[in-house]
């Protein structure tokens, strides 16, 4: 019997999806993708984050903000930062930035960028320095041992230094109404599928003590709500459609607590 990796508790059967097996704690809500191999890089959408570029700023410019609430500079490292956009932000705001990244390709654009960039998988990474921030954007739930990752990066970061995740959230309204159909499940990808309850618990047994959170979806996910919209109207992005359509239904999820988006702060104990 397959037990959850966070809580201990039995594991069952929520999908099978392409041959992939899906599994889910009726703890935690934590979910793993059952003998998927582990990424190498094939899933990494390099071109997608060089033609979204002004998108991608947006997006993560709210994530910037949130951080510089917490703390306003110092040395940061983000583990699979692609084509170095969040870094970049932070760079122009002074901060000393380094970049982990497996895609060789997106490890060049960020190069481009004055970003250095070490082209390897983070478990195999010597650092030696210690880092005020380590970010995981979007990045956790496509890495083996999510346990190990969090204690080297605990191990990583200075007395006060933080540590940002982003991830899908997988116990939010549009995951639990949509079930198997849930756009952000994507079992080819996603090793684990994690919920609120699961990855606080999983922070608390590493030794991290959570400081903000925060799930939006939709265009409340941007940095600039209406300047996403006008973006993708004056781009011509089908996804302009959706974004008016669901603005309002999109930001009463997200008051409620309930967005597709989960963001966490937390600070090691």
């Amino acid at each position: 019997m397959n037990t959850c990796l966070i809580c201990g508790h039995n594991l069952k059967k929520f999908a099978e999806i392409e041959n992939y097996l899906i599994l889910k704690c009726s703890y935690c809500v934590f979910g793993q993708t059952d003998k998927l191999d582990v990424q190498k890089g094939k899933y990494h959408r390099d071109e997608v984050y060089i033609e979204e570029e002004k998108l991608f700023k947006n997006i993560f410019q709210k994530r910037v903000d949130k951080i510089l609430k917490f703390k306003k500079e110092g040395k940061v490292l983000e583990i699979g930062c692609s084509t170095g956009i969040m870094l970049s932000l932070l760079k122009n705001l002074g901060w000393e930035v380094v970049g982990v990244e497996i895609s060789k390709k997106a490890a060049g654009v960020a190069a481009k960028r004055g970003i250095p960039v070490t082209v390897w998988d983070f478990m195999q990474t010597n650092l030696d320095e210690k880092y005020d921030l380590v970010i995981l954007n979007h990045t956790l739930e496509h890495m083996d041992h999510p346990v190990r990752i969090l204690e080297k990066i605990k191990s990583l970061l200075s007395p006060s230094g933080l540590l940002y995740i982003d991830l899908p959230n997988f116990g939010g309204l549009s995951a639990k109404l949509l079930g198997t159909n849930w756009p952000l499940l994507l079992p080819d990808e996603h090793l684990w599928h994690f919920s609120e309850k699961s990855l606080l618990l999983l922070l608390k047994k590493i030794g991290f003590k959570v400081i903000f959170i925060e799930k939006a979806s939709g265009i409340w996910d941007y940095g600039s709500p209406i300047g996403g919209v006008l973006l993708s109207l004056f781009s011509f992005k089908k996804r302009f459609f959706k974004e008016a359509l669901t603005a309002v239904p999109a930001w009463v999820v997200s008051k409620l607590g309930l967005g597709s988006d989960l963001m966490v702060i937390a600070r090691k104990t």
